[in-house]
């Protein structure tokens, strides 16, 4: 039997000194105590960066540090020599330098909001030196593809799929659930976490003749309120209503929900075959193999996002600020300055001219009335 390895310390294993600065941080206040600087972080960030600092903890442990410095304030614990080492503990574990940015990166934000004082310098000269020294570890630019180009392939899939299981309806159905997710992601290609937790009757409600999503700001990562119409396209309705209709209630077990009417149905979208609500592991996984399977390359859901993104800069780069919207960067610059880094992005001069246009305007911030998106207009103005 193989036995786990552990690579990082859970924080019940951390010293009572840095649980105790950990949990402050993230302490959520009653009407007249003060929130914890790291209260408004998304659960996400908080479990990643208490992940990335427990690595740390491990590192320490190893070596004995915390058997001698346990009640030394965390930040004091920081030395060049260390993090030396603690980045060579981390490459032969065989972290990707892309990795090693973000586990530094954890350990500096772990560090500030335990001690808002900390002088973190050699923590920010590290993460400098490793950004710079940083190679994506997967050439996203052979994996691209247009969303037309991948929701094609989705909708035929789904299209063979049909009575293609008769001695095995639940398999078939979890099968035309893939390609309809896959579908959905190339025409919508909203967060993971956003997609997984959607919610008939809540999250998507059937607004007159079209369905219409909307997370309001504590479920965004960017802590804004999101909206957005689902397509117009009937094909895709025509995929997403026998879903609703057929294959959905036969994953739930429950066939008298297909006699219901699509605008009256509630619970999770996404349905695994143990009739749950799917978990975002689950979802990446189908999500992976399916675009394995029909596009030739593994297209995980976030890969989706830079896919719209880079059709609108080739195709359309006057849309630049809707991809923006896409990607989730709250200021533009964040937008152009990603454009300028990625290799994945052949726009050329049309995007280059309209880049330097916006920027000798001095536009920044994202304008609602310039979100408009060749994918029919979904974005809704929040």
């Amino acid at each position: 039997m193989n036995q786990t390895i552990r690579t990082s310390v859970d924080i019940q294993n951390w010293p009572e000194l840095d649980r105790s600065l950990w949990r402050a941080a993230l302490h959520v206040s009653t009407f007249l105590e003060p929130n914890g600087i790291a209260a408004h972080w998304a659960e996400a960030t908080k479990t990643q960066v208490q992940k990335g600092y427990g690595k740390w903890m491990h590192f320490l442990s190893t070596t004995g540090v915390l058997e001698t410095e346990a009640t030394v304030m965390p930040d004091l614990r920081i030395t060049e020599e260390r993090l030396r080492h603690y980045v060579q503990m981390l490459q032969e574990q065989g972290l990707a330098s892309v990795t090693l940015v973000s586990r530094a990166t954890d350990l500096q934000q772990a560090l500030r909001v335990m001690n808002k004082g900390a002088n973190l310098d050699l923590l920010s000269k590290l993460i400098s030196s490793l950004q710079m020294r940083a190679v994506p570890s997967r050439n996203k630019h052979v994996r691209i593809r247009e969303p037309l180009e991948i929701l094609t392939a989705a909708q035929d899939y789904m299209a063979s799929v049909i009575g293609s299981l008769p001695k095995d309806p639940t398999l078939e159905a979890a099968h035309y659930r893939d390609g309809l997710m896959l579908a959905f992601f190339a025409m919508r290609p909203i967060r993971k976490r956003n997609f997984a937790s959607i919610v008939l009757g809540h999250h998507m409600v059937w607004n007159k003749e079209r369905w219409s999503c909307a997370f309001s700001a504590n479920e965004t990562k960017e802590a804004r309120p999101l909206s957005f119409f689902l397509p117009e396209d009937r094909s895709f309705n025509d995929c997403l209503n026998l879903y609703l209709t057929k294959y959905r209630p036969l994953l739930l077990g429950a066939p008298g929900q297909a006699n219901a009417q699509i605008k009256d149905l509630t619970g999770p979208l996404w349905i695994s075959k143990r009739k749950t609500q799917m978990s975002e592991q689950a979802i990446y996984c189908n999500i992976c193999k399916l675009s394995k399977q029909l596009l030739g390359v593994r297209i995980n859901p976030h890969l989706t996002r830079d896919c719209a993104a880079s059709s609108l800069s080739v195709n359309a780069p006057e849309y630049i600020l809707a991809a923006a919207r896409i990607l989730g960067h709250a200021s533009l610059s964040t937008t152009i300055s990603h454009y300028e880094q990625s290799s994945m992005l052949s726009a050329g001069a049309r995007l280059s001219e309209f880049i330097l246009s916006l920027q000798s305007e001095g536009a920044d911030e994202p304008q609602d009335d310039l979100f408009d998106n060749p994918f029919e207009d979904p974005w809704e103005a929040t």
